[in-house]
């Protein structure tokens, strides 16, 4: 008996979620498993030739047998164990780029509030929040006195947090 691809397709259709399961029973990874699932069936239709026409559903289930056991033996899967020392050198260390976007966002709008603020707050909001300058550093900079400094990073704070008030309502 030969099977016409629109009989295949059924099959597929009827037997995907067994191929899947069968295949995830040996591997434990849902994306190996639909992987060789999707090479199950490959097999099949370009082995269709050979398929006496009797039980389908055992036919292509040995397939998946088959290639699962290629996979478990295969050296390309073979896992290495790391040692503790191994994971320091491939610790990720970089935010995601969730974490990027965010913090990029709050940059910018940190500094457009505080270049919307008028002189001399302006000026110290601008370098103390957004290029991270130390009053100290500032006040060796300008020389201009640490304590008018800390005052005007003050009265700079109050008036931002009305400017973001505004801006988030």
């Amino acid at each position: 008996m030969i099977i016409q691809e629109d009989q295949f397709e059924k099959y597929i259709k009827q037997y995907e979620r067994l191929i899947i399961t069968i295949c995830f029973s040996f591997t434990k990874n849902y994306f190996d498993a639909e992987d060789i699932a999707q090479q199950t069936f490959l097999t099949a239709y370009e082995k269709l030739n050979k398929f006496d026409g009797r039980n389908f559903k055992a036919w292509v289930t040995k397939i998946a047998v088959n290639k699962c056991r290629d996979y478990i033996k295969s050296p390309a899967r073979k896992v290495e164990d790391l040692t503790c020392e191994d994971y320091k050198y491939i610790e990720d260390t970089k935010n995601s780029p969730e974490e990027n976007i965010l913090s990029n966002y709050s940059e910018r709008k940190i500094y457009e509030l505080c270049s919307r603020l008028k002189e001399p707050y302006r000026t110290v909001a601008v370098n103390y929040f957004c290029r991270d300058v130390k009053l100290s550093d500032m006040a060796k900079d300008t020389g201009e006195n640490l304590k008018t400094l800390r005052t005007r990073l003050y009265r700079a704070k109050k008036l931002l947090k009305i400017l973001w008030k505004e801006a988030v309502t």
